[in-house]
């Protein structure tokens, strides 16, 4: 299994670049896992959907709640857990690429998504490429660059 974070401050084009990176996979043929950290301060990801009765069980006091559809299945569970922790313990699929949103701080190779030159590269380790997710061109260039780096071992 392959790692790449792909991180960013907020806003910074993340997500849509790993939908992106997502659909080049599927065209290789190539199964992906994403985790994503939702590191906005001191709130915790939103649980305020329109009565959907799993998320009643967890505001009511489940320590899990799985969700099983015809083909999706959805899980939320209250935990404390490195990155590492839910690589080794939470993934049910073990996929060809795994793409990682945020965790900045973590050691797996990373792209860094920045609007222009700023501090963050400074802060972080293992940065193996630097973009502007908002410039189409740059784009283009980082998606050879994308496939190359799925080809190599």
């Amino acid at each position: 299994m392959k790692c790449l974070q792909i991180v960013g401050y907020k806003n910074s084009g993340k997500t849509t670049l790993i939908n992106k990176l997502i659909k080049v996979c599927h065209d290789n043929q190539l199964t992906v896992s994403t985790i994503k950290h939702h590191g906005h301060g001191v709130e915790d990801i939103s649980m305020d959907h329109k009565e959907v009765d799993s998320l009643s069980f967890m505001k009511n006091g489940a320590q899990e709640s799985i969700v099983l559809g015809k083909q999706l299945m959805e899980r939320v569970t209250k935990v404390d857990k490195s990155l590492e922790q839910i690589i080794a313990e939470d993934l049910s699929v073990i996929p060809d690429i795994l793409l990682i949103e945020g965790f900045k701080h973590e050691q797996y190779p990373k792209v860094l998504l920045t609007k222009e030159a700023d501090t963050l590269e400074k802060e972080l380790e293992n940065v193996i490429y630097s973009l502007n997710a908002f410039d189409i061109e740059e784009n283009k260039i980082f998606i050879k660059w994308f496939q190359n780096w799925l080809e190599k071992e």
